[in-house]
C-alpha cells in the first residue's frame, strides 16, 4: 500500500470531526516541533487550493517532509490547520468524509483530483 493511500486509510478510520478533535501536540515533541516548523506551509498549500486537492497536497507535504509514520499523518493535519488555519477545519473534515466515501466505493481518486 502507498503512503497516501496508507494515509487516507488511517484518517478515514477516524470518524469525520475527529481529526480536527485530536490532541495535536504538546511543546517539544516531534508533533508540536513539525507543526512549528512546516504548519504554515501546510496551511499555504490548503489556502492556494482551497478545496479536496489542496488537502490533498498538503496531505502529501506532510507524507514528505515529517519523517513520521504515516499513521501520525492526522495528527500532523490536525495541529498545522488547529495552529495556522483553523477556518480550513471544515475543509479537511470534508477530505476525511470524501476519502472514507472513495474508499468504501472503490472509486480512484486519480480522475477526481488529478492523481
Amino acid at each position: 500500500m502507498g503512503k497516501m493511500a496508507w494515509c487516507a486509510a488511517v484518517l478515514c478510520g477516524l470518524p469525520v470531526g475527529l481529526v480536527l478533535s485530536i490532541p495535536a501536540h504538546a511543546n517539544g515533541d516531534q508533533i508540536g516541533d513539525y507543526v512549528a516548523d512546516h504548519g504554515g506551509d501546510v496551511c499555504a498549500l490548503i489556502k492556494d487550493q482551497p478545496n479536496l486537492v489542496g488537502v490533498k497536497l498538503a496531505v502529501s507535504h506532510i507524507l514528505a517532509t515529517s519523517g513520521l509514520p504515516a499513521d501520525q499523518t492526522g495528527r500532523l493535519l490536525a495541529g498545522s490547520v488547529r495552529a495556522d488555519c483553523p477556518e480550513d477545519g471544515a475543509l479537511v473534515d470534508e477530505f476525511v468524509w470524501y476519502e472514507k466515501r472513495r474508499q468504501q466505493s472503490n472509486t480512484g481518486v486519480g480522475a477526481t483530483l488529478g492523481n
